[in-house]
């Protein structure tokens, strides 16, 4: 279960929200741009920290502001996928992942690289540096980094976005078997209904920093 209630207010956008989401399956934020939705990711990551917040991740508090607590990004047990992979330039793909890897200690490693490089169908760009990858090579080489260093959530922040739709037919294939063959809850950001049908079990509503509906996904997209 992951519980989240977070206050947060900027010049001209306050986001308050109050949601109960699945610890399991994956759990799409939809919304036009500016509803909120990034910033929710942020703050579950601990890149923002919301005015009064409360963030309980399956059995770990993250944010607790009544009570003065505050996880650190780099102690919470996340992995963050953004619009870009954001790969290390000058290390091979191989390297890139070893990165992630090695911030997990091997009592704690619940991926291993073979699992994850065949999974997202990576194995033959192991020795290739990131400028001789396509968009969505480079995307599955960050979603295996992320996947690598064994979160207990994984946070997707529009992974699909600056993707052509050829690359986007690529990778769902690839987001799909990450939903059916991994236990990790993933809370995915994204405005396309297409992209929320296809991989999403739980929908959360975002407008205007508030969610205006939460439920499992053919419900709340019928609404």
């Amino acid at each position: 279960m992951i519980q989240m209630r977070l206050k947060l207010s900027y010049p001209g956008f306050t986001l308050d929200v109050d949601l109960q989401l699945p610890g399991r399956g994956v759990t799409a934020l939809f919304g036009h741009s500016g509803s909120g939705k990034t910033t929710c990711l942020r703050c579950i990551a601990g890149l923002e920290r919301a005015d009064e917040g409360f963030i309980h991740v399956n059995d770990e508090v993250w944010q607790d502001s009544a009570k003065g607590v505050f996880v650190p990004p780099h102690k919470r047990a996340l992995g963050y996928v953004f619009q870009e992979a954001s790969l290390f330039p000058h290390l091979s793909v191989l390297a890139n992942l070893q990165f992630g890897l090695k911030r997990i200690p091997k009592p704690r490693r619940q991926v291993d690289m073979a699992h994850a490089t065949e999974l997202l169908g990576i194995s033959h760009l192991l020795d290739r540096h990131p400028q001789h990858l396509s968009g969505g090579e480079r995307q599955r080489v960050g979603m295996a980094r992320a996947l690598l260093t064994s979160p207990t959530l994984l946070l997707m922040d529009e992974p699909l976005a600056a993707l052509d739709a050829q690359r986007k037919s690529e990778i769902l294939p690839y987001l799909q078997r990450l939903h059916d063959e991994l236990d990790i809850p993933v809370l995915y950001v994204s405005h396309s209904q297409d992209e929320v049908a296809q991989l999403a079990d739980h929908l959360v509503l975002l407008s205007d920093g508030k969610a205006l509906a939460s439920g499992p996904i053919g419900q709340t997209l019928a609404r």
